[in-house]
């Protein structure tokens, strides 16, 4: 990954969340000067006890469908002036292994989607959709809620937090690159966890002076960190004591950030801060977009 995407991939399912999504996708591939591709999932039927008349009325509703969606999909890159945006719909038995196999085979940087969709016949993203794409997929995945507003002056706030594993460092080299093209400021975070034992063991959780140190020792790093990524942007830092996910999502507020940059792997033990189960956690909570980086 060389962190600026030259070919994006955004899923839409035509609801308000994909919209909202797709918002982004626009913005990003017009900042980038990247090729845009707008992906429509058409879920085949996979049911063994459906009876073959029922099957195929079934089939024949997804045919009159499919005109109503290639429609939809013509219409949305009408009047896109300064973007070269392409069209696809693609069948497959479940949406994530679509987005991700499509994204593989069209040579994308960056997968683009919303976190929640329609249900029924027609429906494209879930939230459990965009974790399967989480955990799967081998490029960057920006997911933005439905209900998060879009900041309307672009991105100019970056949010990383950092556990100074590689899989962060690696999230933290993307996230620069971004806030270089984009003329964003950047905020590493690292979080100090408490350790809270069962109270049969009589032990307490972390002492203040071991909590001081530990802070202190955070704060080093991140400016260490900082001082390599160089000149290309303004970068900030800070230091936060709680649960990871917890914090990150409540630091993550629209009022102070225009994205969260976090890695899909991290490390465990008393400074860990990212894992996968953290990262989805993050995503389901976040009151901004947030740009998933996998490990390598």
């Amino acid at each position: 990954m060389n962190g600026i995407p030259t070919t994006i991939l955004s899923a839409t399912d035509f609801s308000e969340t994909a919209a909202n999504a797709g918002i982004l996708a626009r913005e990003l591939a017009r900042r980038f000067s990247a090729h845009l591709h707008i992906l429509h999932a058409v879920i085949l039927l996979d049911d063994p006890h459906l009876d073959k008349d029922r099957r195929n009325q079934l089939e024949e509703l997804l045919k009159s469908e499919d005109e109503l969606r290639r429609k939809a999909l013509e219409e949305s890159i009408e009047e896109q002036y300064g973007i070269d945006i392409t069209p696809h719909m693609v069948r497959g038995i479940a949406p994530g292994e679509v987005i991700v196999e499509t994204a593989d085979t069209l040579g994308c940087g960056l997968i683009i989607m919303g976190t929640h969709g329609r249900r029924g016949l027609s429906h494209f993203l879930l939230g459990s959709v965009a974790e399967r794409v989480l955990r799967t997929s081998k490029i960057p995945v920006l997911t933005v809620r439905g209900d998060v507003a879009i900041n309307p002056d672009g991105i100019s706030r970056i949010l990383v937090p950092h556990d100074f594993s590689d899989a962060s460092d690696q999230a933290v080299r993307e996230a620069a690159a971004w806030a270089s093209s984009l003329g964003a400021r950047l905020t590493l975070l690292h979080i100090v966890e408490p350790v809270v034992y069962p109270e049969f063991y009589s032990v307490d959780v972390l002492s203040e002076e071991l909590t001081e140190r530990l802070v202190a020792r955070s704060e080093d790093a991140l400016r260490k960190t900082a001082a390599e990524i160089g000149d290309g942007c303004d970068i900030d830092f800070r230091v936060e004591i709680g649960r990871a996910a917890e914090t990150i999502a409540e630091i993550a507020d629209p009022k102070n950030f225009d994205l969260t940059v976090m890695a899909t792997k991290g490390l465990s033990g008393i400074e860990h801060v990212l894992l996968g189960s953290v990262a989805e956690s993050v995503l389901r909570r976040c009151n901004v977009p947030m740009l998933a980086i996998p490990g390598s």
